[in-house]
Parts: C-alpha cells; sequence; structure tokens
C-alpha cells in the first residue's frame, strides 16, 4: 500500500474511497522519485503504469478504471459514465460520475486539487484548479455538473488537497492587477512589484461561493516539502530539467 493523505469528513463515508498521493512509494526515478504519475515529460511510460497501478489497487480500484484527463488549464468539465476506462483521452480540468468504481483523477505539482463529494446523492468529483482555470470557473462548472447528476450544493462536501501556499507563491504585478476582486488575497513580496498570492483561499473562496459549507483544507505546501511532493515552481527555481506529478483521486463504491 501506498501512503495516502486523506481527508476525515471523507474519510466517514463508507461508500467514497479517495486519497491525495505524496511522491512516496513508487518505482520512478530521477526527477519523477518515485510515483510519479504524469506522462510525456521524460518518465519511462512503463513507470507511470505501474505507479498508477500502486495507486488504484491502494484505493481498492481495478487500474483500467483510473480516469485521468489531459489538463490544458481550463473550465472544462467531462462526466464519466461506464464507458469510460484508463484508455479514455478528452482535455479538461474537471471530472464528475455518479457511475461507481470509477476512480477519477488529477494530476498536479503546485496547483490545487479538489476532492468533492455529495455522500447522500451518490455525486463525486475531481478538480485541477490552477489559477487560469480557478479564475475562469472551473469550480462553478463542475459543481454545476455536479447538481446535473443529480448533487445538491449542500450536501457536498470539498478537500482541498496539497498544493502550493501563498509564502511560495510569487507573482508579478500584472497578476495582481488582473484580480482586483481578490486584492485580499495578496501580501506584498520581498521584491519590488512582486506578490505573494493565496491560491488555496482562492479556491476556498470560490467554493464558498457556491454555498459549500463543509471544506477541508490540506496543511501541506508542496513547495516546501521536497521530500514529500512534486513542484513545478521549485524545479523552476532549481533549474531541474523536469518534475513528476501526484495524484488526487476519488471513488464511489456504490
Amino acid at each position: 500500500m501506498i501512503p495516502l493523505i486523506q481527508c476525515d469528513s471523507l474519510n466517514s463515508c463508507s461508500h467514497i474511497r479517495h486519497g491525495f498521493t505524496t511522491r512516496q512509494g513508487g518505482v520512478s526515478t530521477g526527477f519523477f522519485d518515485s510515483l510519479n504519475v504524469a506522462k510525456n515529460k521524460g518518465d519511462a511510460d512503463a513507470n507511470v503504469m505501474e505507479n498508477r497501478r500502486r495507486i488504484a489497487i491502494s484505493l481498492q480500484a481495478q487500474p483500467e478504471n483510473l480516469i485521468t484527463l489531459l489538463q490544458t488549464h481550463t473550465n472544462k468539465v467531462e462526466i464519466v459514465d461506464e464507458t469510460w476506462t484508463s484508455t479514455t483521452a478528452r482535455e479538461a480540468d474537471a471530472l464528475v460520475t455518479k457511475t461507481p468504481n470509477k476512480l477519477l483523477g488529477i494530476m498536479t505539482a503546485d496547483c490545487v486539487p479538489v476532492l468533492l463529494a455529495d455522500p447522500r446523492n451518490n455525486v463525486v468529483a475531481a478538480v485541477h484548479a490552477g489559477w487560469r482555470g480557478a479564475v475562469t470557473g472551473i469550480l462553478e462548472s463542475t459543481i454545476a455538473a455536479m447538481i446535473a447528476c443529480g448533487a445538491e450544493a449542500s450536501h457536498i462536501q470539498a478537500a482541498i488537497g496539497p498544493c502550493i501556499w501563498q509564502r511560495s507563491y510569487e507573482v508579478d504585478q500584472q497578476f495582481y492587477d488582473n484580480l482586483p476582486q481578490a486584492a485580499d488575497l495578496f501580501i506584498e513580496s520581498p521584491r519590488k512589484n512582486h506578490w505573494l498570492f493565496d491560491l488555496p483561499g482562492f479556491v476556498m473562496r470560490q467554493l464558498q461561493k457556491q454555498k459549500i459549507g463543509n471544506i477541508t483544507l490540506s496543511k501541506y505546501d508542496t513547495y516546501s516539502h521536497p521530500e514529500m511532493f512534486f513542484s513545478f515552481r521549485r524545479k523552476t527555481h532549481k533549474n531541474e530539467s523536469n518534475f513528476g506529478c501526484s495524484l488526487s483521486a476519488i471513488m464511489l463504491l456504490v
């Protein structure tokens, strides 16, 4: 079994499995050490597939039922039905399902992963919320898709996974100027005309605007824990040639 970070409120739902992976417990090496789940970054496909298999088994899913996306930082959502398998490849940044035994997976390496569940109406979702997607409405689109599948906003629980925290996320003046509605989520950086942005705080605010009341925030900053998490920004600062991605996944057992 691989190590998983989990949310207590989702753990209390006996018919839902979920988890946020670290970078530990896999077979990849080098910059991908060791539980990289992303293809097309330079890691061997055989390693990626074995890592994904281990995650699926740890969450009591069949490996062929682990569904991921070609993520493009949009607000596009896909609804997964019984026809989807691990070979289904579509561009989007969120997955929603009411179909049992489909393990929905989102890949991140600093962006905000969000797992959503309405345990009463048996609808779950996995969201990749980078700043572009969060600003353009990926969370609103996902919740709307869940409601279309039978969920009720008042019953949805949200778990925000490990991501980059404000102290590690410096942005430039243009970024700040383009988000006047979130000015209170910025603090000044030591560098002139730069700011530190609270991305998970922005994600939480968007969820609250959708009347999601039960929201749990991870205590982990991906940038500050190199032994535990992949980080695109850390890779950039260290001039490393590549980086891996972790997986956040959720599944109905009903």
